[in-house]
């Protein structure tokens, strides 16, 4: 009875792990050597117990959670295939209103424009487009799954850029460095060290005035440490972004730390930031869906079928009832 639990507990602990590779996705547990193990010690435990118990060392019992042991098998395998041999988890970066091919997948994203209330609030998505197939349209918090892929946004650093000159006029906003070219959107690709800190930056220009500006991404945590980290009316709970700027030969036109919706004057410009997120495309491996599906309904089955079984020695006593004595 005890081997029986253990095994059954054992089972059900290898189909959480595998279930959790479409649950928290995002977590770099699965494509690790200990997480392997882990299924695979499982699986050894559950095919050991299950010669046995196909022996009948486990009795009518141990023979009717073979359909059980089988299903745990079978999501085990899918967990350990989409572990070892599944790519790692990818991140596509797009700029809003563009379109990026997938080749893996055989579609398109479609990044949705975004403003800065989009920026601020967060809520942009992704859709996916595919030939001969309906469109996935995925919004923060959506999980798809494609093939032996998981499609989730991974929402990241943003930040809405407005420049104004003296007169508050507008000014065309570029990123010289960045194919998002025309975009006034900041998506941090990049990192910076600063001492101890590792933080994203981005550059933006106002060829009009002829100014570049270094941006750099700083977290509440990072404000913290950072102790040149003060401005009038800066909420140090949310994020803020430390703006540099300098002449088209380089010469240093300003520093300042803005946080999100002030406005901030940089040399000959007026910069007003809107800081929030804008999510890029992750893909991760998937066990298939028919694997985790076929398993988990075969683990259950196998578990209420031998829990409705009666014992051996109940259906031997009803079969042979006892004569009674001097019969």
């Amino acid at each position: 009875m005890s081997a029986r639990i253990a095994v059954v507990a054992i089972a059900l602990f290898a189909i959480a792990l595998v279930l959790a590779q479409d649950v928290a996705p995002a977590t770099p547990l699965y494509h690790t050597w200990q997480y392997a193990l882990a299924l695979f010690i499982a699986l050894a435990v559950v095919v050991f117990y299950a010669n046995g118990a196909r022996r009948g060392d486990d009795g009518a019992v141990g023979r009717r959670l073979l359909v059980a042991l089988a299903g745990a098998a079978i999501v085990d395998v899918a967990g350990l295939a989409s572990g070892l041999l599944g790519p790692d988890t990818a991140s596509i970066i797009g700029t809003p209103g563009t379109v990026t091919p997938i080749l893996t997948l055989g579609a398109a994203a479609f990044f949705a424009p975004a403003d800065a209330d989009a920026i601020a609030r967060g809520a942009s998505g992704i859709t996916l487009r595919r030939r001969s197939a309906p469109e996935i349209a995925l919004a923060p918090g959506n999980r798809r799954v494609v093939g032996e892929s998981l499609l989730y946004l991974d929402p990241r650093p943003a930040a809405f850029v407005d420049v104004f000159d003296e007169h508050r006029k507008h000014l065309t906003v570029t990123q010289p460095s960045n194919t998002s070219f025309l975009s006034p959107v900041l998506l941090f690709r990049d990192h910076q060290r600063i001492g101890t800190l590792d933080v994203p930056f981005d550059t933006f220009a106002a060829p009009a005035r002829h100014v570049s500006v270094h941006a750099l991404y700083f977290t509440p945590s990072d404000l913290a440490q950072f102790g040149h980290a003060s401005a009038p009316g800066l909420d140090r709970t949310r994020p803020a972004l430390v703006l540099t700027a300098a002449d088209e030969d380089g010469h240093p036109l300003g520093i300042t730390l803005a946080g999100s919706g002030q406005t901030v004057v940089l040399g000959p410009v007026h910069v007003r930031v809107t800081i929030g997120s804008y999510p890029a495309l992750a893909v991760a491996a998937a066990p298939p869906t028919w694997a985790l599906i076929l398993g988990c309904v075969l683990f259950v089955a196998g578990l209420v079928w031998s829990v409705l079984t009666p014992r051996g020695g109940l259906r031997a006593a009803t079969a042979h009832p006892p004569q009674p004595q001097g019969a």
